[in-house]
């Protein structure tokens, strides 16, 4: 019989499966929109998740339109990461030893790709300044981006917990 927590940890383990997929169809989409833009721009506008209101930056300049594109796209690109570092984190964990060192680089990892989502969303509230500045086009910002800092600290501190934990388990292994 599977205790709550076993359970609790195959829906999460599913549900960031689901994520890494759900984030790898953005991803994917808004790399082949990139390139379809160049070839085709009606037809690029008109793939899933296109966001108009970055075309109107191709109008205006290319050079624009490819850094914002690629914003979103590392953005994306990103958050599918943290989703499948997620999901094999939570497939290697083992309830009956959940201090081990690979637990505690795979904490590490997710807080230092939320870092980088943050720096994202810090060079994409600068980029929208410089846009308006230089062209006129106002684009809004999807978040503020401070909680990804935040998050990641967090996870970041867990990570150093468990890394004090599995010292204290090593110590304990050599005590006894």
């Amino acid at each position: 019989m599977k205790t709550r927590t076993e359970t609790i940890l195959l829906v999460s383990k599913f549900l960031a499966l689901l994520g890494g997929i759900g984030y790898s169809i953005l991803c994917g989409s808004q790399l082949l929109t990139l390139v379809a833009s160049f070839i085709n721009p009606d037809w690029a506008k008109r793939t899933y998740e296109a966001d108009l209101n970055i075309f109107r930056i191709r109008d205006y300049s290319i050079v624009f339109y490819v850094y914002a594109m690629c914003l979103t796209i590392a953005v994306s690109a990103l958050k599918t990461l943290i989703w499948y570092v997620v999901f094999v984190l939570l497939s290697k964990l083992k309830l009956q030893t959940p201090f081990s060192m690979e637990v505690e680089k795979k904490l590490e990892r997710i807080a230092y790709l939320l870092l980088g989502v943050w720096i994202s969303s810090i060079f994409w509230k600068t980029y929208i300044y410089y846009l308006l500045k230089e062209t006129g086009i106002q684009l809004g910002t999807n978040n503020s981006g401070d909680e990804y800092l935040f998050i990641a600290g967090i996870i970041y501190i867990i990570s150093q917990v468990f890394k004090r934990g599995i010292e204290i388990q090593e110590e304990n292994q050599l005590t006894v």
